[in-house]
């Protein structure tokens, strides 16, 4: 594609979007995953001939999660976090990004990018001092590493799930564990550059913030990506002569209608769903769902930390430090994991990720964050209080017909009317 314009007007204060929220959001639960996953990996290799990591990691970790086979459930569990994302995002990211990536040509390369990693390679050197050609919206070498992670996550997650639920023969198990080795191998020797070129090397330190912030100044795409560059002022050119057309939406069935809809389900379809997932619960696991109870470990974790002596001897937080039960692995805490991230992708599919604050026009942005901190803490504080939540105590409570729980509910009805009453004024 030739130069659009004949004498390019470059800004360096233009901000470009480049990456959705949807693409941000996964890429840092990515980045957390791999941290964690690769840290416990490592402190899991162990055996009388060989370690991968040193034996004071290997034991520090160990103490963390109080034992090897919590370490290792822990290890297993993230991963299928890991592979529950990439499902959901393989099957209704098809059409918005995973198509464009790599059906499309984001991701493929061209003669531009071999000639680029040929002088690239030259330049750090010193054998060169050629001009790079011009790169599309991913340069040639991010375009290789993001073509070694589609090709390996795929025999990642599988040789991980043979070796966790030890499918198949042992000759398959021990395959899998090669295979999951060396798939592994190849996306961190790609990750170190990764890490390098982002957040270390000057030149790509903007295309690490539009990580965060999903856009870039001009004058980087200008001089980094000038083949996207051109096409992002082809297509203004083509919006301001009105040559754009509108284009279709695509057809899709009633369940991934609802599932990408914008509005929030109706209460009774919601009802109904909560109504069948605290049932799967009672005959999956054995028990119901809850949410404070996860935050009470979670501090306890903290405090354990902090202060060791005081967590063991207290009355109330010593029911959650056991010497061989780690706080952290406990069912409750995966559950309000799993609420975040089904909260995260629920609301990439119906387009709602956005930073917002909900308030009425009476009230100022720092007071609405100020009565939403102290609901959070009076409602923390009265749901131990009263020994459980509104879904440890109301939803699963009541499903077992507790009185505590019937009473609990009236009593959250009774306060939420009072207290609605009492500000109303700051939301109408």
């Amino acid at each position: 594609m030739t130069n659009p314009v004949a004498s390019p007007q470059v800004s360096s204060q233009r901000m470009i979007k480049k990456h959705h929220v949807a693409i941000m959001l996964l890429h840092w639960f990515n980045a957390l995953v791999w941290l964690l996953e690769l840290n416990t990996g490592a402190a899991l290799i162990q055996s009388e001939h060989f370690r991968f990591a040193p034996q004071w990691f290997i034991v520090l970790m160990t103490g963390i999660f109080g034992t090897r086979a919590n370490l290792l459930r822990f290890h297993i569990a993230v991963g299928l976090a890991w592979i529950t994302v990439f499902l959901v995002y393989g099957i209704f990211g098809w059409r918005t990004y995973l198509h464009q990536e790599v059906l499309e040509g984001e991701v493929a390369l061209d003669r531009d990018d071999w000639n680029w990693l040929h002088i690239r390679v030259l330049r750090i050197l010193g054998r060169s001092d050629e001009p790079l050609p011009p790169q599309g919206i991913y340069n040639a070498g991010q375009k290789l590493f993001a073509l070694a992670v589609y090709a390996m996550v795929p025999l990642i997650a599988a040789s991980g799930l043979v070796m966790a639920f030890h499918w198949g023969s042992p000759a398959v198990a021990g395959w899998a564990v090669v295979i999951h080795f060396i798939s592994v191998a190849v996306v961190v020797s790609g990750l170190k550059i990764h890490v390098y070129m982002g957040p270390v090397f000057p030149e790509e330190k903007p295309a690490f913030f539009s990580m965060i912030t999903g856009v870039v100044p001009e004058e980087f795409a200008y001089r980094h990506h000038r083949k996207w560059w051109e096409e992002v002022k082809m297509l203004e050119k083509m919006h301001e002569a009105g040559e754009l057309e509108r284009q279709e939406p695509a057809r899709s069935s009633g369940f991934v209608k609802a599932l990408r809809m914008k509005q929030y389900w109706p209460p009774y379809g919601a009802a109904l769903g909560l109504g069948l997932t605290l049932l799967a619960a009672f005959l999956l696991v054995g028990q119901g769902i809850g949410a404070s109870g996860g935050f009470t470990c979670c501090l306890a974790f903290v405090i354990s930390l902090a202060a060791p002596d005081y967590a063991s001897s207290h009355p109330y937080r010593s029911r959650y430090v056991q010497p061989d039960a780690p706080v952290l692995m406990d069912l409750l805490v995966f559950e309000l994991i799993g609420v975040a991230l089904g909260g995260l992708v629920s609301g990439w599919l119906a387009g709602r990720l956005r930073w917002s604050t909900d308030k009425g026009p009476h009230l100022s942005e720092r007071t609405r964050w100020a009565l939403a901190f102290a609901g959070g803490a009076l409602s923390g504080a009265g749901a131990r209080l009263a020994r459980g939540c509104t879904s440890g105590l109301a939803l699963s409570g009541g499903a077992a017909l507790s009185a505590g729980a019937f009473v609990f509910m009236l009593s959250v009805f009774a306060a939420g009317f009072a207290g609605a009453y009492l500000v109303r004024r700051l939301w109408l």
